[in-house]
């Protein structure tokens, strides 16, 4: 795990005494974890720790559970604020005191459900719930910019950006040259522009390898249309 610069952990509920080491020392040495709601809540084992986030991990995330309600058919519309954007839990809800760490989101009754800590070398975001979840049913512009501004939390730069949210943009590189895949999810035609990353180009050429579809490109940006359920596949030059 070393090698990534952010971690995104899901619905950690069960973890090994072996796997919260891990994590501990992947902070320590730099790294930024972002996890979902209970956290090792169950041990090796399937034991329940007495002390929340569990296995140690109350310092890791500077934080320790003050309540926690496993309430799934009650919860499907539980509203949060984390690091300004409001978005949505599913399942349980998690609330916790700070014990090192800073409050970075409340519930609406405005107890803490996010909380921020550094750690070592690294840093931490654990949110009291599970925004995953929320965010399949609740498919908010505010939850989308929750997610994409943990990359800027963790100083990532998206390698692309689409400025249409049905169109999915993937950037390929290798011996082979530089590869834009653009999909549309859409049932009708759309068009995008795709921002590349600093990392990539500038580029002088860009042709659709699939369709032939015209590209417009300016520097780092990329515009094309492409037809309902379909894709276009540009190679960059």
């Amino acid at each position: 795990m070393g090698d990534y610069k952010a971690l995104y952990l899901p619905y950690p509920v069960m973890l090994k005494e072996a796997t919260a080491a891990k994590l501990r020392q992947y902070v320590e040495r730099g790294g930024c974890l972002i996890s979902e709601g209970l956290p090792a809540y169950f041990g090796d084992g399937g034991r329940a720790g007495t002390a929340q986030p569990n296995l140690g991990l109350d310092k890791l995330f500077g934080a320790k559970e003050s309540y926690v309600e496993f309430t799934p058919d009650l919860l499907e519309d539980l509203a949060l604020k984390v690091r300004g954007s409001q978005i949505f839990g599913r399942f349980f809800r998690q609330e916790y005191t700070p014990s090192g760490g800073t409050p970075a989101g409340t519930y609406e009754d405005g107890s803490a459900a996010a909380i921020e800590n550094r750690f070592g070398k690294g840093k931490t975001l654990l949110v009291g719930s599970y925004p995953g979840a929320g965010y399949y049913l609740h498919r908010s512009p505010q939850s989308r910019t929750f997610f994409a501004g943990l990359l800027e939390w963790a100083s990532i730069e998206q390698q692309v950006r689409s400025s249409d949210s049905e169109i999915k943009a993937r950037l390929h590189e290798g011996a082979g040259g530089t590869y834009l895949w653009v999909v549309n999810l859409a049932r009708a035609s759309r068009g995008a522009e795709i921002l590349l990353s600093t990392k990539f180009g500038p580029f002088k050429t860009a042709t659709d390898l699939w369709q032939g579809q015209k590209v417009l490109l300016e520097g780092r940006s990329v515009k094309v249309t492409v037809s309902d359920r379909d894709a276009a596949v540009i190679r960059l030059r």
